[in-house]
């Protein structure tokens, strides 16, 4: 190495050590407010907020920049290259080190990864035009901003979603499927991202004690999830509905442990089957579950609410289907 290249080598170094350090402090920063919201009383409202989902990555993302390029030099590549490595880096230690569950890494990464965009970028924009007011404020505003969402109202908004599936037999044929289905066989349903890459249970089983308003539906997913559904509309081949009643936590515990089903930010409240007649032998059939969804960020929920419970309704009017159709051409011939 000449002595020309030795400054050069230097300044590499140092600029490596920077950004190391921006990292560092970076997740030091994220552990601290894992731990602080997991241990807060109301640690779950926490991880469903606006300042978790997009402030947050956006300081950390800003910071990294700030610490890493302190000279002004790097390219715009680097700011967007950062948010990239921090997300792989909180998504492998959510899953490897922290034992975060499958959903709650999918959920928050597509939003951690544009608000960290927004943040480093906000940052370069702010570095190049010799702005300091954001530059000095940054490790202030996420303080800021979480006493005001704090005392920010906490909107409740009633969800319907549906799943409509036509079914060759007649209302007769499905409503025992309806009502309850035994030993649900791992090939019978459809493939789902829910189910498939998201790794939630498969329906088992249900089982019913009773008949009629008031019967008890005990519902089996996989060997470990289970809960009740408390049965408040029984009208035998027109329709079936429920409201459900989670008595223990094993669709917490083998899910997410951020995601209860009758939670602060969650509550799956009830459902319902309705057959109605297209012609003979032909029958449509449409399960609607209702829940209340109680953050900051419901629009963003809602979208995973479509799609995690869309799929376990289609799967599960996929097999009430299977099955209802198998008996009527059994009845045909």
């Amino acid at each position: 190495m000449t002595q020309q290249d030795a400054p050069t080598s230097n300044a590499r170094r140092h600029l490596r050590g920077r950004l190391l350090s921006g990292f560092a402090l970076a997740l030091a920063i994220a552990f601290s407010a894992f731990v602080l919201f997991s241990a807060s009383r109301a640690g779950s409202i926490w991880f469903a907020s606006l300042w978790f989902l997009a402030l947050l990555p956006a300081v950390l993302c800003a910071l990294i920049c700030y610490i890493g390029d302190p000279d002004k030099t790097r390219s715009v590549g680097f700011y967007w290259l950062v948010p990239v490595v921090l997300g792989v880096i909180v998504c492998l230690a959510s899953a490897y080190i922290l034992h975060e569950g499958v959903i709650c890494i999918v959920m928050l990464s597509p939003v951690w990864l544009a608000s960290g965009w927004a943040g480093a970028l906000i940052m370069r924009s702010q570095r190049h035009r010799g702005g300091r007011t954001l530059q000095s404020s940054f490790l202030i505003i996420p303080l800021v901003a979480a006493m005001v969402e704090a005392q920010m109202p906490m909107p409740h908004e009633t969800v319907a979603l549906s799943r409509t599936v036509l079914v060759r037999a007649t209302p007769e044929d499905i409503w025992p499927y309806a009502v309850s289905s035994r030993d649900i066989g791992e090939q019978e349903g459809r493939w789902t991202i829910t189910h498939n890459i998201l790794g939630i249970p498969r329906p088992k089983e249900s089982t019913v004690v009773g008949t009629g308003v008031g019967a008890v539906r005990t519902a089996y997913w996989g060997d470990h999830v289970n809960f009740e559904e408390r049965i408040v509309d029984w009208s035998p081949g027109h329709k079936l509905g429920w409201d459900f009643n989670f008595t223990n936590s094993s669709v917490q515990d083998y899910t997410d442990k951020h995601i209860s089903p009758d939670g602060e930010f969650l509550k799956i409240d009830s459902g319902d089957y309705v057959l109605r007649p297209i012609s003979p032998g032909l029958t449509e059939v449409t399960l609607t579950t209702r829940y209340v969804a109680k953050t900051h960020v419901n629009p963003y929920a809602k979208l995973w609410g479509e799609l995690m419970m869309g799929d376990i309704q289609d799967n599960v009017l996929t097999i009430i289907k299977a099955r209802a159709e198998r008996d009527a051409q059994r009845g045909r011939i």
